[in-house]
């Protein structure tokens, strides 16, 4: 953040040393005189004779190229060429507003002379290159106008940092000496700048080159650098939180209106009020600049150091441009924010370690570089020669690339952890949605469960209220009538039969230690009748998923089955019923059996037909196993394996 603002600092330094930026005045302004410009032709040169320019001349393959070192120069709004008052001076001349003490508005005028050999040029087209001459002139050559940059006296040419082709007309050269005549007149700093001639070609190649780097990249970058401002300002429309985004689209305008004097042709506005605000944006563009990358990494207190910046710096602006300070006391304080920055820059960069957060301050540091190159160039006009560039007005345009490179790193790290989000999320969608089927088919399998558990309950309740209802009015009666015994014996089967039924159409969530335990109890009398003692023996078993109410069934059959066995046939005096967990050919299950100390039998000569064939098929049915070992004298087990997984 605080780089932000010393590389603001430094470019309003830079800025604000750039020749052509006067000291904006509330002065009234001077009325150019009423006589008018000289037309085509000036009359013939009444001066002395003098001797010719210094020339600096370098060869080219069209032919030589001349450079006026020196001219002969005069301040004064006269039309007519002046016939006095001509010294010779240094090319360029520039007479400044800080040197003179004019005041901006006020206009000057200046004539610069240059004589030249004609045998010191070849033959061919030639041309003349200018720069540095302000604001608004005319070019005679030998009495002949071959040139002006302006239309209107009331013209507001920018001309102090653009450069000006003028073709050269052969008919206006004539052997031996020749005389260039530049008349300039401004209401700002006025000056007779670089001069050269040459062939058509090579002055107009320099005079490409210098456009395009004086005229061209400043104004795409500065565009650049405002299109990136609104680009920013959209950003702060929908994320208004991000205060630094508005911080950023307001220093790329101030920076452009500081950047606009380089390339621009006229003055858009009032020339003093024009010249106020190119002075003063360097420093309030720091400003911003600086609030935009405190906002950024959101240094300790910067919300309250923006606010102080901000309420300081137009007062402070107010008082410069008012009292006609020195530029210097705006370069310093611009200078102290570019070196702030620069140094936070290198902290955060310290405890970050993120390379994107190496490049402003290294930039910051650059701006302090190129603001004192600058200021080198324009401060005492003694280094600058007219053709020179300045740098500090790319700071504008470097700054917003380092904005799009911190930018587009957040913007690439919020784009992964975006598309990291998006993938857990879509992991958790498909979860939920698997959850949510397995919640719907569990709802289902309830709703069926519950379907079938009410029709369960209803058959249970018509066979408890009706067949067995009937079946215990019938056992009545014939104990009253004294049937035989064996109807009455057939009798308490079949409802013995019809309450192991209705038990297996309880349900028993795939106990199969309770299913056993409510037959034993269900049995429990007859074994009373019997005289044989049952024991119990279960080990604590897990439930089996598969036993519903069909297979609970074939289950209760199986043991009424063995238990019967035990009562009719054994003569056992004692039976033991009993649970277990018992793995079978790798298959974890349960082993339920039932065992006496009755007679036995000979399971080798078991006969056909016999009950266990029967509980054989039941075992079947049920996925398990059924296995019987009895020994003569030594009573009988009937096992039942059953698997805790079953596969169709």
């Amino acid at each position: 953040m605080w780089r932000v603002s010393l590389w603001l600092v430094a470019l309003i330094m830079a800025h604000t040393l750039a020749p052509g930026t006067a000291l904006a005045q509330p002065l009234p302004a001077n009325t150019l005189p009423a006589t008018t410009l000289p037309a085509t032709t000036l009359p013939a040169n009444t001066l002395p004779a003098n001797t010719l320019s210094a020339i600096a001349t370098s060869s080219t393959p069209d032919g030589p190229v001349i450079e006026f070192l020196d001219g002969d120069y005069v301040l004064t709004l006269d039309e007519a060429i002046p016939t006095a008052g001509w010294e010779r001076k240094k090319t360029p001349n520039i007479y400044r507003q800080v040197d003179t003490h004019w005041r901006t508005g006020d206009l000057h005028g200046l004539w610069a002379r240059h004589r030249f050999d004609r045998a010191a040029l070849g033959k061919g087209p030639l041309a003349l290159y200018t720069v540095s001459t302000r604001n608004q002139f005319t070019i005679y050559l030998n009495g002949q106008e071959i040139f002006r940059n302006f239309a209107s006296k009331d013209d507001n040419k920018m001309a102090w940092y653009r450069p000006f082709l003028a073709p050269i007309p052969e008919t206006a050269l004539r052997p031996g000496m020749n005389e260039i005549l530049i008349r300039a007149f401004s209401r700002d700093s006025v000056a007779g700048g670089r001069v050269v001639v040459g062939p058509h070609t090579e002055v107009e190649a320099n005079y490409k080159r210098q456009f395009f780097w004086r005229i061209s990249a400043t104004m795409v970058a500065s565009s650049a650098m405002l299109i990136l401002g609104a680009f920013g300002f959209l950003l702060w429309l929908g994320r208004r939180n991000e205060v630094e985004l508005l911080y950023l689209s307001i220093s790329t305008v101030i920076w452009f209106l500081r950047n606009y004097q380089y390339f621009a042709e006229d003055t858009p506005f009032h020339l003093v009020t024009f010249n106020a605000l190119s002075v003063a944006a360097t420093l309030i563009a720091s400003v911003f600049t600086f609030s935009f990358y405190a906002s950024y990494l959101k240094i300790p207190n910067y919300k309250f150091i923006i606010k102080l910046l901000i309420i300081i710096v137009f007062p402070y602006c107010f008082i410069h441009w008012y009292f006609q300070l020195t530029n210097f006391l705006l370069y310093v304080p611009t200078l102290l924010l570019t070196l702030s920055m620069a140094i936070i820059g290198y902290l955060n960069f310290y405890r970050t370690r993120i390379p994107s957060d190496f490049v402003w301050p290294s930039l910051m540091a650059l701006m302090v570089v190129l603001g004192g190159y600058d200021a080198l160039l324009a401060g005492s006009g003694t280094v600058w020669k007219g053709n020179d560039f300045y740098l500090a007005l790319f700071n504008g345009f470097f700054y917003c690339l380092a904005f799009l490179l911190t930018f587009g790193v957040r913007a690439l790290r919020a784009f992964t952890d975006l598309g990291k989000a998006n993938a857990t999320l879509e992991k958790r969608i498909a979860e939920t949605r698997a959850e949510l089927a397995q919640s719907e088919a569990a709802r289902q399998e309830l709703v069926v469960g519950r379907a079938i558990a009410s029709e369960r309950e209803r058959l249970m309740q018509e066979m408890h209220d009706g067949i067995g209802s009937n079946l215990i009015t019938a056992l009545a009666v014939a104990r009253q009538q004294n049937q035989p015994p064996s109807m009455i014996k057939t009798l308490n089967r079949a409802l013995a039969d019809l309450k192991i039924t209705v038990d297996s159409l309880e349900p028993v969530e795939g106990d199969l230690v309770a299913l056993i335990g409510n037959l034993r109890h269900r049995m429990q009398g007859d074994l009373r009748d019997a005289g044989v003692v049952c024991r119990w023996e279960v080990d604590e078993c897990g439930p089996l998923e598969w036993l519903d109410a069909p297979n609970a069934l074939h289950v209760l059959r199986i043991f009424q089955e063995a238990i019967g066995n035990v009562l009719s046939h054994s003569g056992a005096t004692e039976m033991r019923i009993g649970c277990r967990v018992e793995t079978l050919g790798g298959v974890l299950g349960v082993a339920a059996y039932v065992a006496d100390n009755g007679q036995g039998f000979d399971t080798a000569k078991e006969a056909p037909g016999k009950g266990l064939a029967s509980i054989r098929s039941r075992a079947k049915a049920l996925h398990g196993l059924l296995t019987s070992t009895s020994e003569a004298g030594k009573g009988t087990v009937i096992t039942l394996w059953l698997p805790y997984q079953r596969h169709l």
